[in-house]
């Protein structure tokens, strides 16, 4: 009895060290051997938001600081189709994905796009109002009634006094002329008498031609005193722009005393660059502003497109007339000159919806929940945060406005970067970058 109960006390013992044994055996092979295997199954690891990271364990990502996925489970939630040629299909995304994503859709509208361009221009004399007052004789300029640049001028103002011999002479001929025609007149000889007529015309025009007025020349028949000078006086009203003589100059037949303009109009010229010219039509409106009135808008529309190009300064002259009350602009100052260049409908896609490559636009259109088609469209203005788009998409339907990088990060992946993008610059980071406008962490960012 004692053998036995001693044999007991020494089997117990060891059968208990040998169940430890294999339970411990069975736990490791089936957990941690198995579970061993399984993640050395060639597993891999990405960054749903930055998926160029990669690792074959897990971790956070970098650039974001997100858990990294297992690529294979990524997988199961991610089905793309893409065709032999490379072309992008539709795009599924789970809820999952969506939310961090932070995918956002926005049905597409008709918008009325009117676009404005600003461009630098220049105040210019109209030449419609522009003239010269000049000396029909020659002579010497004895007395100037205008002394300088700037002085205002009216029509019949005298502006200038001048000694001719020539017009001296011309004044005692048609005295002359006058009184051989009252004697001829005595005789009652008609074709002298008509000689006679003649000579006496012929001494007027020369008078009128040398810009003596009816006054003076009346003047003279009454009083029979010839004037060894005769004043000038403006045909026009303006601005004296140019003197160019003095008192005491000899002056030449049809030489110029002065330059006068009219500045209650005057031009505009606007220089409108090559980019720009496909927008610029006769009859546009535009607003001109001053620095020196910068809380004044002129108003004017163009009414001549210069067509000659300056290949100098690479512009092309648009010209305006513009009111120009109290004379505030001034010939030859700067002003910037804002021209409504367009106004049309068109549908209207926000400008963070759009992926643009260099070559090719893209947005991508809600099929259905989570369902994601790339579209190809046409971009032309842009107005407001929003581009006019003239085709690739209709009206009412839902495009993705944020979230747009990842799934076209997606597609890029799994079309082995055949999607259009290849062979596009980088930044410095080795990040590939489509749209600055459209970040995801951005999005995230004011999401959380």
């Amino acid at each position: 009895m004692n053998n036995t109960n001693k044999m007991i006390k020494i089997i117990f013992p060891v059968l208990v060290i040998v169940f430890v044994i294999v339970c411990g055996y069975w736990m490791y092979s089936t957990f941690i051997v198995k579970d061993n295997k399984e993640t050395s199954d060639n597993e891999i690891y990405t960054c749903p938001m930055h998926p160029q990271i990669i690792q074959d364990r897990p971790g956070q990502c970098p650039i974001c600081g997100m858990d990294l996925v297992k690529k294979s489970a990524l997988d199961k939630e991610v089905s793309t189709g893409h065709d032999t040629s490379g072309m992008l299909n539709e795009v599924k995304l789970s809820p999952s994905q969506q939310v961090l994503a932070n995918v956002n859709t926005e049905k597409v509208k008709t918008m009325q796009f009117s676009g404005e361009k600003t461009f630098n221009g220049y105040v210019k004399i109209n030449e419609k109002n522009f003239a010269h007052i000049s000396t029909a004789v020659s002579g010497k300029i004895v007395r100037m009634f205008v002394n300088f640049e700037g002085q205002k001028v009216w029509k019949g103002q005298p502006v200038f006094e001048i000694y001719s011999p020539e017009l001296v002479s011309t004044q005692k001929e048609y005295l002359l002329a006058i009184d051989n025609l009252n004697e001829i007149k005595k005789s009652s000889h008609h074709l002298a008498m008509e000689q006679a007529e003649s000579l006496v015309d012929a001494s007027r025009e020369r008078l009128v031609l040398w810009e003596m007025t009816q006054g003076q020349i009346d003047e003279l028949e009454r009083t029979r005193e010839i004037k060894t000078t005769t004043i000038n006086y403006s045909k026009y009203s303006g601005v004296i722009t140019k003197k160019y003589v003095h008192a005491g100059h000899w002056a030449t037949a049809g030489e110029d005393i002065y330059d006068v303009a009219d500045l209650s109009t005057v031009w505009v010229i606007a220089n409108v660059y090559e980019s720009d010219m496909q927008y610029i039509k006769n009859g546009q409106s535009a607003d001109i502003y001053s620095s020196a009135y910068p809380d004044e808008i002129m108003r004017a529309t163009i009414n001549f497109i210069n067509p000659v190009y300056n290949a100098d300064s690479r512009t092309m002259e648009v010209r305006l007339d513009v009111s120009n009350r109290n004379s505030k602009l001034k010939p030859d100052m700067y002003v910037k000159v804002k021209i409504n260049t367009f106004a049309t409908q068109s549908i209207g896609i926000p400008k963070n919806a759009v992926i643009r490559t260099g070559e090719h636009d893209y947005v991508y259109v809600e099929k259905q929940p989570g369902v994601y088609e790339p579209r190809e469209v046409h971009v032309s203005y842009e107005q407001d945060g929003y581009y006019a788009v003239s085709s690739g998409i209709t009206e009412g339907e839902k495009v993705v406005t944020s979230g747009g990088f990842l799934i076209d990060s997606e597609t890029q992946i799994q079309n082995g970067f055949k999607s259009g993008h290849e062979n596009k610059p980088v930044n410095n980071d080795g990040e590939l970058k489509i749209n600055p406008g459209q970040d995801i962490m951005k999005d995230m960012e004011k999401k959380n």
